[in-house]
């Protein structure tokens, strides 16, 4: 396993295979900037995550925009089932998962995060500017039946929208066995930021005073996650904090075949997909490398800088 210049192990690649999307959450920060002409074949990410798994990665994410927009997203998944790969998992927001959950559960999907900020319609129109709420709760029930689990639900906490809705969202998540994430407003848009964004810290106060144990994910940015009499809640604090740079253990792929070394940086890329078209797998191995050895903490983004990749 490969370790950078900051002592970090690298045992996870988080790969957003589209940035096409069919909501259009106002918080959105999608996954890149990629040249969609250069977007990444099944064959080719694959070739990817098999040299990567060289190297010490363990675990894969696929990521989008919204990964199942890809007509081919099951052979994606199938060509990310490689020797030394313990897990591959995908977050979306479901709304294609009655269709095929059962597909990628067969092609080797481990489980999947699933982004849910409300139970209510009308606050789930506001949010993603879709009417798609009971398709996706739909969804949620066939990644259940399908086994793609443990299921995690992704709740964005706006402020003025569902802060009041956090007890209903771990009731619901917990009836159903799945783990419910709670994630601080990430500031990529000033003013929306300046009217949802909540801190945590009250919640948190709360979780921990209801929890029977807490316990720290110390390979995820040292991630509390509290255990209720009914139900598991993780919180996920903003990237801008030391605890997630001192914890950090994974590199980004974007769609166009770029490594990320670091999540708050767009000038500092490094292509590994040219070397992989090209038939020079040592060359590859050789980006890899170059990109561990890029990633650096606690950098501080540009004002103007947009286009980054989640959480």
């Amino acid at each position: 396993m490969l370790i950078d210049r900051y002592g970090r192990s690298i045992n996870g690649l988080r790969i957003s295979v589209t940035e096409n999307c069919n909501f259009s959450c106002f918080y959105c920060h999608r996954e890149g900037c990629p040249d969609s002409s250069r977007e990444m074949t099944p064959d080719e990410i694959g070739d990817i995550i098999r040299i990567v798994s060289e190297f010490g990665v363990e675990k894969i994410k696929i990521t989008g925009g919204e990964p199942l927009l890809r007509d081919d997203i099951v052979d994606v998944v199938a060509a990310s089932i490689q020797p030394g790969i313990k897990e591959v998992s995908m977050t979306t927001n479901g709304v294609f998962l009655p269709d095929k959950a059962q597909e990628l559960s067969e092609a080797g999907l481990s489980r999947v995060n699933i982004s849910l900020d409300t139970l209510d319609a009308e606050k789930f129109s506001k949010i993603t500017g879709t009417d798609s709420l009971p398709r996706v709760l739909e969804g949620i029930e066939a990644a259940l039946e399908a086994r793609l689990v443990p299921v995690k639900l992704n709740m964005v906490v706006l402020r003025g929208i569902n802060e009041k809705e956090v007890d209903r969202m771990i009731d619901f998540a917990s009836e159903r066995g799945m783990i419910l994430q709670l994630i601080e407003l990430v500031d990529l848009n000033g003013e929306d930021f300046q009217a949802h964004h909540m801190a945590l810290d009250e919640i948190e106060r709360d979780l921990a005073a209801r929890a029977v144990a807490v316990r720290t994910r110390r390979l995820m940015q040292s991630r509390k996650r509290y255990l209720l009499p009914r139900g598991e809640v993780e919180v996920v604090r903003p990237m801008h904090n030391t605890k997630f740079c001192a914890h950090c253990h994974r590199l980004r792929l974007t769609p166009d075949g770029y490594l990320k070394p670091c999540l708050m940086r767009n000038d500092n890329l490094v292509d590994i997909l040219s070397h992989v078209r090209a038939g020079n797998l040592d060359g590859a191995r050789k980006a890899f490398v170059e990109a561990v050895e890029r990633r650096e903490p606690y950098f501080k983004r540009a004002a103007q800088e947009r286009c980054v990749h989640a959480v």
